[in-house]
């Protein structure tokens, strides 16, 4: 048994652990996103202290005695507006025509948890630059990706036909990817988790 835990069903940040030689165990947390999303907004909380909240109750979620258990979540925020992944197509076909053009951020939280406590945190914020882009180039776009994009709160991945959408980004890739994975390294190896 693994003594690093991935508290998320996300395939993309499993494979940004595993490309890094981290051996871990998959254990998607039990956690309603959307009651902790509506409390935070009801008591005012930034849109980056929302993320650090959803990733410590992922983290805790399924925390277990001398495991360590790493959770993330993730936010897209354009101004003051923040956005879930989208559940349809239109969807996301909407959520494209709203960013392109324009720059919104990518609000990336870390949580690490040992028995039970949160004993790391980390926040990344990267920027992404999306071009301008017409109607039916957005179309064109969502009918070559398909509906993989709905795994992402922006509607794209960057790392494969999402790329084409951007200008430029701003920060560390692996956080636009969903999982701040230098921070976390590096709290694994300081703590002697990982050899180096």
């Amino acid at each position: 048994m693994s003594p690093i835990v991935l508290a998320s069903g996300s395939a993309i940040r499993a494979k940004i652990l595993k490309a890094a030689g981290v051996r871990f165990e998959v254990v998607r947390p039990d956690v309603d996103e959307d009651a902790l999303k509506k409390t935070a907004a009801a008591e005012g909380v930034s849109i980056e202290q929302t993320a650090a909240r959803l990733a410590d109750a992922k983290a805790l979620a399924v925390s277990s005695a001398g495991r360590i258990v790493l959770g993330s979540d993730q936010i897209l925020a354009l101004g003051a507006q923040s956005f879930d992944k989208p559940k349809t197509m239109r969807e996301a076909r909407e959520r494209l025509l709203i960013l392109q053009g324009r720059d919104h951020r990518l609000i990336n939280a870390v949580s690490i948890a040992k028995d039970g406590e949160v004993v790391f945190r980390h926040l990344d914020t990267p920027r992404l630059f999306m071009r301008a882009m017409s109607a039916a180039q957005i179309d064109a776009y969502l009918d070559a990706a398909g509906e993989e994009i709905l795994a992402s709160v922006g509607a794209y991945q960057i790392e494969a036909l999402g790329g084409r959408l951007f200008e430029r980004i701003e920060g560390d890739y692996f956080s636009v990817l969903g999982l701040s994975l230098f921070p976390a390294l590096g709290y694994l190896a300081r703590e002697g988790i990982l050899a180096f």
